[in-house]
């Protein structure tokens, strides 16, 4: 069965900001997939340890005050979200994250701070990534709304992590469907593609920032679907070890490293 016929877990994160070597989750979202339907969604709330941003605020509505009454510790959050790769893994199911280097980056950090093992994401889609290369020369934005009207896939709350993982998923099918150098590949293979199509663009992209007299891209921007280096920041980052002082029981070890 091709992949975008079978089983996904859509995952998306709402954060405290932009910056994946200081910012943090205030929402975690898994949707668990079929070939034709939603099964389940596991969406949480995540109590940073940080003021929330007032302009972070008005994007996804989540609150100071509501993450720290609602959510779940920053510990908490990493083993659940490792604990559902892992899962994912066993079974051969396909993680699928939009702009995959931010959460997956910010994923990896909890992950290093609370003594979690790396993982080595085999198996990872992102439909930016796919779109950027099976239609490059398309004018105009590609976040995730974006991506939504061009595919005519439904986004029902943007910035609720829960609604946007589930279109991520969505769009990934339709990519899959629509063009043959992603959709007839083993999910595997795929995977390593999509790191040599970001390194392939996240170079173009850095040499037009150069030549038109902007900052380039940062090294660890090249690479995909993680970027080592801001995740070792992020897990040594002030707002972390606060969180991990607090809850040193969550610090443990899963197994041998895990494949995902």
């Amino acid at each position: 069965m091709a992949w975008h016929n079978g089983r996904l877990l859509g995952f998306d994160l709402e954060t405290t900001g932009i910056d994946t070597s200081r910012d943090l989750p205030v929402q975690v979202a898994l949707v668990w997939a079929e070939a034709n339907a939603v099964v389940r969604i596991e969406r949480w709330l995540v109590d940073p340890g940080r003021v929330i941003p007032d302009d972070v605020i008005a994007i996804h509505g989540i609150t100071t005050e509501r993450a720290r009454s609602e959510g779940c510790s920053l510990g908490e959050a990493a083993v659940r979200i490792h604990n559902a790769f892992r899962r994912a893994a066993r079974a051969g199911v396909p993680v699928v994250a939009m702009n995959a280097n931010f959460d997956v980056t910010i994923a990896e950090g909890l992950f290093a701070a609370f003594g979690l093992p790396a993982l080595a994401w085999h198996t990872v889609l992102d439909p930016l990534v796919m779109d950027r290369h099976v239609d490059p020369g398309r004018e105009g934005k590609r976040c995730l709304d974006a991506l939504c009207k061009h595919y005519c896939v439904r986004l029902d709350h943007p910035h609720d992590a829960g609604s946007d993982a589930e279109a991520a998923v969505s769009l990934a099918r339709r990519i899959g469907s629509a063009y043959t150098e992603c959709g007839e590949l083993a999910a595997e293979e795929l995977t390593i593609l999509q790191a040599v199509w970001h390194d392939e663009w996240a170079r173009e992209y850095d040499a037009w920032c150069r030549d038109q007299g902007l900052p380039g891209l940062d090294a660890h921007e090249f690479s995909w679907p993680c970027r080592g280096a801001a995740a070792a920041r992020l897990a040594a980052s002030p707002a972390v070890e606060g969180s991990r002082s607090r809850h040193p029981t969550l610090a443990r070890r899963l197994g041998s490293r895990s494949v995902a």
